[in-house]
């Protein structure tokens, strides 16, 4: 074959002469070069100058990597040295990238599988929300060049006046360098808390000073509060009712849907399991419930009346819309009206049902059963003795809602049932426990919350 020679006089490389070619430096274009040794060993070399300072980087051997792909990292080096940057240092980098992952990819990796031992989704909510959120700054940099003083600087300190959610995030990341020592990633833990973390941010304050119990309003004070939301033509005062009576937990009533509510026979059932529609970061979200059981909740009559008059007037699938209509009403808005409406700054919505609970202690110990009843949910396929309905202590006016008297109901059937878990259609009225509470107004007593009731 006869071989073009340039005007060096020295062969003009191309695919097909590259491997027979003899001994020498040819130039091959886009700072290209092949270098054949005497010995008949083949290389590519890439040679450039930056800075005013001459340089080279092998590309490889000719045997292992063809002319096309020579090409192409050169001019992918010549692009490099046009944006600035050093074509080795972009080589070292993917090097030391591809021996030792970035903290972005690993972390993420691990949560994958870590968070199918969490239950419930909220708990898994707030793992992704620490992972993609807090530690953001930390996933473009190598598990072993990361340094305490990273995770101090950039994830720890602009979180610091949250000292809860510092500690669960230094938690995390803890355990996650624990995890790469394991690996071989490393050979310590930079964000261990006794020897790295304390020594320079100081001893974190305990769990108990940090929030303890949602502040809950006075059991005596819900009448007036009660008489109070009911002039008040707003939505989020109409969300807030409904929360104190059926002593629901605030994203139940965020996602609260028409199609989960069955007016005729008051009944309100959630599936447990839900749609994943939390924000990450959020503490309870979904349209499910916390513990992923299904839940029925009867309706008294109070309740089905503000329902009734809210139906009437509807626009989504959302009982209580949010601003934009696209979504439920947010929290922080029922929150603010809490506050306003109550004059007290520093009630919490889901401190009602703490509300509740108070008045249950003040209240003889049988009705400790009922309180459990009302404030958790449990599947719907356990068998248990329905509970007979406690007597109020008393006559008078309604504490939840303005309106007559109510009489007692009638006691409730000892007989257990077994459902199956799909079960929750019209027919299971005639057969769900109804249970009412009475809260105690000091003076009078009459009908006030009702509970929540899963079957």
């Amino acid at each position: 074959m006869k071989i073009r020679a340039k005007r060096n006089g020295k062969a003009g490389i191309n695919a097909k002469n590259y491997l027979t070619v003899g001994p020498g430096d040819y130039p091959c274009g886009d700072n290209l070069y092949l270098i054949v040794a005497p010995s008949g060993g083949r290389r590519w070399l890439f040679r450039y100058q930056r800075k005013g300072i001459k340089d080279s980087m092998g590309l490889g051997s000719a045997k292992a990597i063809t002319f096309g792909d020579a090409k192409k990292k050169a001019l992918d080096h010549r692009r490099t040295l046009a944006n600035g940057g050093d074509p080795k240092e972009v080589r070292d980098e993917a090097r030391r990238a591809e021996a030792c992952p970035l903290f972005g990819p690993y972390a993420t990796a691990w949560r994958e599988t870590y968070e199918k031992s969490l239950t419930h989704k909220s708990s898994r909510n707030k793992l992704k929300h620490q992972i993609d959120l807090h530690c953001k700054p930390l996933h473009k940099m190598r598990m072993d060049e990361i340094t305490t003083d990273h995770i101090i600087k950039l994830v720890l300190d602009p979180i610091r006046h949250k000292a809860e959610t510092t500690r669960d995030v230094r938690q995390r990341l803890q355990k996650i360098f624990k995890i790469a020592i394991g690996d071989g990633l490393r050979k310590d833990n930079p964000a261990d808390y006794e020897t790295r973390i304390e020594p320079k941010m100081g001893k974190a304050p305990k769990r108990g000073q940090l929030r303890g119990h949602h502040k809950a309003m006075s059991y005596q004070d819900v009448p007036a509060f009660m008489h109070k939301l009911s002039t008040i033509a707003d939505q989020s005062a109409r969300a807030i009712e409904i929360t104190v009576l059926t002593v629901a937990r605030t994203h139940e009533i965020q996602n609260m849907r028409w199609s989960q509510l069955n007016l005729d026979h008051g009944q309100w059932d959630i599936i447990g399991a839900g749609v994943e529609t939390a924000v990450p970061g959020e503490m309870e979200g979904g349209t499910g419930t916390k513990n992923n059981n299904n839940k029925r909740t009867p309706s008294q009559r109070q309740a089905l009346a503000i329902l009734r008059e809210t139906y009437e007037k509807r626009i989504n699938e959302f009982v209580f819309p949010g601003r934009d209509l696209d979504g439920p009403i947010s929290n922080n808005t029922m929150l603010k009206a809490l506050k306003e409406i109550s004059g007290d700054p520093t009630l919490t919505v889901h401190g009602l049902r703490g509300t509740f609970r108070t008045w249950r202690r003040k209240r003889p110990t049988s009705r400790k059963r009922l309180s459990s009843t009302a404030c958790t949910t449990s599947p719907v396929t356990r068998q248990r003795r329905p509970i007979s309905m406690a007597k109020p202590y008393g006559n008078g006016a309604s504490c939840c809602r303005p309106g007559p008297t109510s009489r007692p109901s009638r006691p409730l059937s000892s007989t257990p049932r077994t459902r199956r878990p799909d079960d929750l259609g019209p027919s299971a009225a005639r057969t769900t426990s109804r249970i009412v509470f009475f809260i105690d107004c000091s003076v009078a007593t009459s009908p006030g919350m009702l509970a929540n009731q899963s079957e």
